[in-house]
This record gives C-alpha cells, structure tokens and sequence, in this order.
C-alpha cells in the first residue's frame, strides 16, 4: 500500500474530508518536528504585567516558537519572523519575553496559514515605558519607539529661548491600561537619568491599528518641559504622586505577624545522588523563632511528577534520578496555613552528579 492509499484509508475512517485530513496530517507532522529546527527559540513566554526578570517566569510554562529572518530597518527597527503551532495563537499586539536574551517582542502582524500554525512578524521593543495609573500603581510596558522629528533640528528658537520639538512615535499593546492614555500624560524616555527629556500625548491611535482582541496602539508624544516639583528622576516618572494604600493591604501588614526562613546547606539537587534536606523556620516580629507552626511547602515547575518528595515534621527532603531536568530550576516556597505569614521562596538547581 503507497502512501497515498494510506491517506484515503485513514481520511475514510475519521469520515473527514480531504482538505481537513490533510490540514490534520500537516499539523501532525509539524508538531513532530517542531522542536527540532534550528530556529526553535527557548524560554521565550507570553510577556505578563509586571514581569521584567527571567525570575519572574519560573512559574510559567514558556511557548514553543521558531524565530527567524532577522533584519533591520530604520523604518521598523529590528524585526523578526515567526512561527508557531496552530495550538499556540500569537496576535497582534501580544508582547513575547525573550528570557534567554532578556528581549521583548511586539506581535505586529500575524496569520493562521491554513488551520496549520500561525506565522508573522515581531518587531524588538527599544524602551520600556513607564507611568502610573489612577491609583497611584506603576505600570511598565516594553515598547518599539521612533524618532519621527523631520525637516527640523529638534528645536524651534525664538527672541527669549529655545524650545525642543522632537517627536516619537510609540507602538504599544492595545489594552485596559494603554487605552487611557491621552493629553497631558508626559514620560521621560531618555537614557540620561540625570537629566531626562520629558514627552506629552499629542494623540493616541488606538483604533487604526486595532485588530481582533488586541491590537496595538500608536502613540504620539512631543518633547515638554519638565517639571521639576513633581517629576521622580529617581523612579522615572513624570507626576509622580504617592498612592494611598488600600484598606486591606493594611489590614494584611498588621496580620502579617509571622515571617517564614527556608535554612539549608546547599540548594543544589544533584540527579541521581542523595536528597538534600530543607528546613522549615518561622519568626515573630521581634525575631524570635516560633515553634508552633505547621509548615506549609509548595514546588513550583513542570516536572514536579519526576522529584523524590518526602515532608518530616519541619523537614523536607528533595532528590532527583531524571538527567532530562539537569541545569533546571524549580521554586521553593515556605509558608504556613495561616493567611497571616509571610512566605519565603528559594530558587533550587538540578545539576548532574558527575
């Protein structure tokens, strides 16, 4: 039986039709080599609010990508291809982590070939950008920025002094936080924290480029003086105001009596070789140990299944016997069952024996 016979024999049993069995087939076949091409790009995750750091995705599971065709333009920056599995949707106006190379991407063009994968464009981000909400929160967003000032210097002169006109053009993620942003919101962007320049909001696009869910958004700002009362050099923000603190973030600092240590000798676990022991110890306030405490671990990864866990009262005892988890990471954390301690986290390491 050739090939094609094999074909027609299974799109008869699954009762699909031949476009629909060959989309099957192809995604199957993709799925099978996906992680063995060279353009397959490791620990690069969905980017979160708030998360800056590799630190801050141990907790996520990274996506399974291909990157590729990298160039350069001084109209787009720098921009690359990609590629991913038709299970794993990226669209326009995802921002991807790129924790190997501590990188962010914009998504900014994207299509699903055929119910197959989904193949597109990124473009680099250049800045992160950084204001504060109503309630006084600081949000950073990775953004692609570009100098769009033409025909001039940068500057417009007149009898009394000079003012600056420099002009950038922002691409952003279209989302509940971007879109608000409109006159007179100003940003330092600006590498010379000393003296940074200043920009305002002469109009945010949120709608041309508005694409499914997402989309993104297409900021103009204008250079604007500075205003030296209530710009925060120190944190980078432009009217920088001290925000309130919520009633039950201060309820939560006065329960918060208890204060969790993990002891140890080493936080390395090596594959294949004897557990290492972690110890469970909880402070007061005024520092001193509190016995009464029933321990509460918790391990965070994607290979939980494969580590040898044992708990003895205030002891737990962590080994390894899997050379596929050599040089991985997992997270620790000790806390208690009392909502009323803070916990303590410790980054272990599978390292092999030899």
């Amino acid at each position: 039986m050739n090939c094609l016979d094999k074909f027609n024999k299974r799109m008869n049993f699954s009762g699909e039709n031949f476009n629909k069995e060959l989309a099957i087939s192809s995604r199957n076949y993709l799925h099978e080599t996906f992680r063995k091409d060279l353009s397959y790009q490791k620990g690069v995750y969905f980017w979160e609010l708030g998360k800056l750091k590799p630190r801050d995705y141990i907790d996520n599971k990274p996506i399974d990508i291909k990157i590729y065709k990298r160039t350069y333009s001084s109209a787009n920056g720098y921009t690359a291809k990609f590629m991913t599995e038709i299970s794993t949707p990226i669209i326009v106006g995802d921002t991807l982590y790129d924790s190997v190379n501590n990188e962010f991407y914009l998504c900014t063009e994207s299509f699903n070939v055929d119910d197959i994968a989904y193949r597109g464009e990124l473009t680099l981000c250049n800045w992160i950008l950084k204001w504060q909400n109503i309630d006084g929160d600081i949000l950073e967003y990775p953004i692609y920025i570009i100098n769009t000032t033409q025909y001039n210097s940068g500057e417009t002169a007149n009898r009394i002094f000079t003012l600056g006109t420099s002009q950038y053009m922002i691409l952003i993620t279209t989302d509940e936080n971007t879109i608000k942003l409109e006159s007179p919101r100003r940003f330092m962007i600006d590498f010379n924290k000393e003296n940074p320049t200043t920009y305002i909001i002469t109009q945010n696009d949120n709608t041309s480029f508005h694409i499914g869910k997402k989309g993104l958004s297409r900021i103009t700002v204008m250079q604007h003086e500075r205003d030296m009362d209530k710009d925060n050099l120190e944190l980078g923000i432009c009217d920088y105001f001290e925000p309130k603190k919520k009633s039950k973030d201060i309820e939560k600092d006065e329960q918060n009596t208890i204060t969790a240590m993990i002891e140890y000798e080493t936080n390395i676990i090596k594959d294949g070789g004897d557990s290492q022991v972690f110890y469970a110890k909880f402070f007061d306030k005024s520092s001193q140990e509190v016995t009464d405490i029933k321990p509460k671990w918790d391990i965070i990864c994607d290979f939980k299944e494969y580590l040898d866990i044992e708990e003895i009262d205030n002891e737990i005892w962590i080994g390894i016997d899997n050379s596929d988890y050599v040089d991985e990471e997992f997270k620790l954390i000790l806390s208690s069952e009392s909502d009323f301690c803070n916990p303590s986290t410790l980054l272990v390491k599978v390292e092999s024996l030899l």
